[in-house]
């Protein structure tokens, strides 16, 4: 028997009512990768998996144009096309590929199956016409992007929160939790600076302002980088990161890896998160507490969140100076709060509220306050604190040092509580001072 009568008499590709043949293929290239590729493979595809995969789509696609002849279907479009597209949703991530690509775009926003928003660096929302499919196939393409994780979505599991490998945070919440479903976000990971000099060409600070925390970094002192969300927080500490003096042992400790320090001594410490049976999980407070024994010279947490925090300030206040950190907050007093908070979590340690918010008083010299501003997509410094080390009833007393006035960020008339601390460190606090007005 021919292959075109033996093509014809199974009729492999009988199209139901209204069926677009490129489903047919996909379907039948899917039965055939399964068959003759390596799971494994699959999931992080290299050139000759993809070469594979390529052979068994042009197989097939062979096979299609064949039959159609004979049963007069539909053609299937440009050859070169219609492959680029298999290999996508085969082994890429379907419609979601040009926009997970694409650097200029922040975040991406699913509401079932009818719903698809982007929004780009400007922080400008647009509505796409994507076709995602069917919430079957969009279940299915979101388990794809999170197989690197070892975790899925399903009904019993309806939602997922996520890291993918290029640091993107993905949150997907189905039925009957979500309506519409699924519900997805993925929020882009981009550093979009990386030295004050590009802080400073961004709008973000002025120069005077990165010339103070620069040398707030060399004094050690220790500093809480407060905001909303994206607004700028772990771009932020990366850059203060930068600042470090190359001959220091730094430990950073993250949900994923997200910092890129220019020192050669640097550990970084990842969340790991729990497994399909919820077990094996290991949060930033066991971090934290296991940097404290590779001997840092500094720590860094990418965003306090939890517990940790306690561990963070016993550190802080046993010797370990410099400390860098964010934690979401929408305002300088209210990430103290926070901060409180949070350490009030480990109720393991037993410690009254009046001696945590000592200890925050004494771990942290410096608040730096970020928020969105006026320009599409700007991030800026509206607020640097000082904590002056003394607590007032239930209150962390702060001054502060600098703040945005009608758009401009001006020294306060504030003197600084940590001028001394900084001579100590052989910084120079004069530059810092605030203008008197004389000669």
């Amino acid at each position: 028997m021919s292959e075109l009568a033996r093509v014809v008499e199974e009729e492999r590709f009988r199209l139901r009512e209204e069926q677009d043949p490129y489903d047919l293929i996909l379907g039948q290239v899917r039965e055939r990768v399964a068959r003759e590729v390596n799971r494994a493979q699959l999931g992080s595809p290299n050139d000759s998996t993809r070469t594979q995969v390529r052979a068994i789509a042009g197989e097939v696609m062979a096979d299609y144009e064949r039959a159609a002849v004979i049963q007069g279907l539909p053609p299937l479009g440009e050859a070169q096309e219609v492959t680029g597209r298999l290999l996508r949703d085969i082994l890429g991530f379907g419609s979601l590929d040009p926009f997970l690509n694409d650097p200029s775009i922040e975040e991406i926003i699913i509401n079932g199956t009818d719903s698809f928003f982007i929004i780009d660096e400007r922080g400008k929302r647009a509505v796409t016409d994507v076709d995602l499919g069917s919430q079957e196939d969009m279940i299915a393409l979101v388990n794809r992007l999170v197989a690197p994780t070892g975790r899925q979505v399903t009904t019993t599991n309806p939602i997922l929160d996520a890291y993918l490998p290029d640091g993107s945070r993905i949150n997907v919440t189905l039925a009957p939790v979500a309506e519409p479903s699924p519900l997805v976000t993925i929020r882009r990971y981009r550093l979009v600076a990386r030295t004050v000099p590009d802080l400073v060409g961004l709008g973000t600070l002025t120069r005077e302002v990165g010339d103070f925390l620069a040398a707030a970094v060399r004094a050690r002192l220790s500093m809480l980088v407060a905001g909303g969300t994206a607004t700028g927080k772990t771009t932020m500490v990366n850059v203060l990161a930068s600042l470090l003096p190359p001959g220091e042992r730094v430990v950073v400790i993250e949900d994923t890896r997200e910092l890129q320090l220019p020192v050669p001594d640097v550990a970084y410490l990842m969340v790991r998160q729990p497994n399909v049976e919820g077990k094996g999980a290991i949060g930033q407070r066991r971090l934290v507490q296991n940097a404290l024994r590779l001997r840092p010279d500094r720590i860094i947490v990418g965003e306090v969140r939890g517990p940790e925090a306690i561990d963070m300030l016993l550190a802080a206040n046993t010797g370990h100076e410099g400390l860098i950190c964010s934690v979401h907050a929408n305002s300088c007093t209210e990430a103290l709060r926070r901060l409180c908070q949070l350490s009030l979590l480990a109720t393991d340690v037993g410690v009254p509220e009046k001696t945590i918010t000592e200890w925050v008083a004494g771990a942290f010299q410096l608040v730096t306050f970020l928020k969105m501003g006026s320009a599409p997509g700007q991030r800026v410094v509206t607020e640097i604190v000082e904590l002056t080390g003394q607590v007032e009833g239930s209150q962390i007393l702060h001054q502060p040092i600098y703040k945005r006035v009608n758009g401009v960020v001006q020294r306060t008339p504030y003197q600084l509580a940590c001028a001394q601390r900084m001579r100590d460190h052989g910084v120079d606090p004069t530059p810092f001072e605030p203008f008197t007005g004389g000669d």
